[in-house]
């Protein structure tokens, strides 16, 4: 491996650390503000056209977009369980740090000893945020279980309209469907239910 390295993310920052096998350099520091626009641009600046690059980082709140951002820069991203990553770190003789975390990162790619996750496909990552959306619009509007599940069904039938598949005829009467149907104006259009 070219570059080996371990991104250490928080709400406000990503503690980077990470080694250029060739040359023997290390590079420690931050990145500011923790978004992704700003990652993009970091990661042009310095690892574009690398070509061998692996960062690892822990599979915890953030994770998704940075390991996004590794895979368009065309970066091997893994991600690493943070459980067992501390257990890898051993009784603690020092304070832990955001950079002692980035580092441990670095040396566990090197060593080839992350103890990784598995990083969902597009796919899955979509169903996911659907489902977080019917958790959230459930629990905005109040829903009843037959509202509920008339919410659920529109959003199915939106996933396969995009994988080209009808959905069957007899769930577009069902009692959740007619719920909706029978509420006022525009909450259906919100949660995309056709009409």
């Amino acid at each position: 491996m070219a570059i080996v390295g371990g991104f250490d993310i928080h709400r406000r920052q990503v503690t980077f650390d990470y080694l250029d096998t060739v040359t023997g350099q290390v590079r420690r520091g931050r990145i500011e503000p923790a978004c992704r626009a700003v990652l993009r641009e970091w990661l042009e600046e310095r690892l574009a056209g690398q070509g061998d690059v692996t960062l690892a980082v822990e599979g915890c709140t953030g994770w998704q977009f940075v390991v996004e951002e590794l895979q368009r820069a065309g970066i091997t991203a893994v991600l690493a369980e943070p459980a067992d990553t501390a257990s890898l770190r051993g009784s603690k003789s020092r304070a832990k740090t955001d950079k002692t975390d980035a580092r441990h990162l670095r040396m566990l790619v090197a060593e080839g000893r992350v103890p990784a996750s598995w990083i969902p496909p597009a796919q899955v990552l979509e169903l996911r945020a659907l489902l977080q959306l019917y958790r959230d619009l459930r629990a905005q509007m109040g829903l009843s279980a037959a509202g509920a599940q008339a919410v659920q069904v529109a959003l199915l039938a939106g996933v396969r309209a995009d994988h080209r598949v009808r959905p069957p005829p007899d769930r577009l009467q069902d009692p959740g469907r007619r719920a909706v149907q029978g509420r006022p104006a525009g909450v259906g259009d919100r949660v995309g239910v056709p009409g």
